[in-house]
């Protein structure tokens, strides 16, 4: 097993332990408690899904996609976090150990760069939706079922490959940490562009032609007294994702740099990983409240809520009335 790197002395007794120490617990608490309430926002936004057909509609199929691996993410904390505090075997399989390492130091790698590019598909199809004024998840199905594919396989692919070409080794470091450690610089780089860089571009070209669309045709029609609800419908749908992306960015993008520049200390690792975390517990919040159509979902049951406990309140209170006379 060339791929394994061990930090710790083959003499000592527990060599292939999977149990966190001290220090590192400590660093992954902050991120159970975030995680736990990951969990709390993201069953409550797929309660709508379930109870309410108004946003059960194929327009919205990337952000469902996006936000399931956001719960990927948090499932994977949780079986590590359940491995590494509960498992007190301190000779386990050197399979199974592999597995675990392997799980640890590559799902979370890939998941991110799915993430990335989830977006920049959501954004091209509201590109083609305001530019060509057509719904492209209806003329284009099978053009967006290729689309699915390649962004879940060839990502996939690459990890696999740099594994297998020994550009990318297992190393669990003394932080009893599972990461991946690159042959090269230049694979660094290559990494770095395909997860970040070149996703991040893109998105930026892709918001830029929209806003510039929407302005170019503002100006066509500044003669008219009035915008059109298409229009209004189109500029929310860039400010939506400008909104949305900018939020998304500032807090996902140091842990997947991070995790290129392959920083060993812990604390910095931690943070990262608290950023990214804290940003998929918001995110069905976020995406909840920047889309009319959950709004409305909210109204119904506001009013639902409105009409049904008041009513309580109200004949309890005219029955206290004449004794507080």
């Amino acid at each position: 097993m060339g791929l394994l790197a061990y930090s710790k002395n083959s003499t000592d007794e527990c060599t292939f332990a999977l149990l966190w120490n001290q220090s590192t617990l400590s660093s992954q608490q902050p991120l159970l408690y975030v995680c736990i309430i990951a969990t709390f926002t993201h069953s409550l936004f797929w309660l709508q899904l379930l109870f309410f057909s108004s946003i059960r509609q194929k327009s919205m199929q990337w952000i469902y996609v996006y936000l399931a691996t956001d719960i990927l993410l948090v499932i994977r904390f949780f079986f590590l976090f359940i491995i590494h505090t509960l498992v007190i075997d301190c000779r386990p399989s050197e399979g199974w150990y592999l597995f675990i390492c392997y799980f640890e130091a590559t799902l979370d790698n890939y998941l991110n760069t799915l993430e990335v590019y989830i977006l920049l598909a959501l954004n091209i199809c509201r590109h083609a939706q305001i530019t060509r004024n057509k719904n492209v998840y209806e003329t284009n199905a099978r053009l967006l079922i290729v689309a699915h594919l390649a962004i879940y396989i060839l990502p996939l692919v690459n990890l696999v490959g740099q594994i297998l070409l020994n550009w990318a080794k297992l190393d669990a470091h003394s932080s009893d940490i599972c990461d991946l450690r690159f042959s090269a610089t230049s694979v660094q780089i290559y990494n770095l562009t395909v997860a970040f860089v070149l996703p991040i571009s893109l998105n930026v070209f892709v918001i830029y032609r929209s806003a510039h669309h929407i302005q170019l045709t503002s100006r066509l029609r500044r003669g008219q007294c009035h915008i059109s609800a298409r229009e209004k419908y189109h500029r929310s749908l860039v400010i939506q994702f400008l909104v949305f992306y900018t939020i998304w960015l500032l807090l996902w993008a140091p842990n997947i740099i991070l995790f290129q520049l392959q920083s060993k200390n812990i604390q910095i690792i931690s943070i990262c990983q608290l950023l990214n975390f804290i940003e998929i517990t918001i995110d069905p919040i976020i995406i909840a409240g920047l889309d009319k159509r959950f709004y409305r979902v909210w109204k119904d049951v506001w009013k639902c809520l409105k009409d049904t406990f008041p009513l309580r309140v109200n004949l309890n209170l005219r029955q206290i009335g004449p004794y507080a006379n």
